[in-house]
């Protein structure tokens, strides 16, 4: 019972870092591709 209670903030957290992860990249992917010129690649 008592490691029930304390998986499920635990996994919220980590789905919450997941999603924050994913949002970071395809932040830095759109920042690339609309400053693509700018790179010089």
């Amino acid at each position: 019972m008592h490691q029930k209670k304390l998986y499920t903030p635990l996994r919220i957290l980590s789905f919450i870092v997941l999603l924050l992860m994913a949002i970071a990249v395809i932040y830095a992917g759109s920042i690339s591709v609309l400053h693509w010129t700018g790179i010089n690649v």
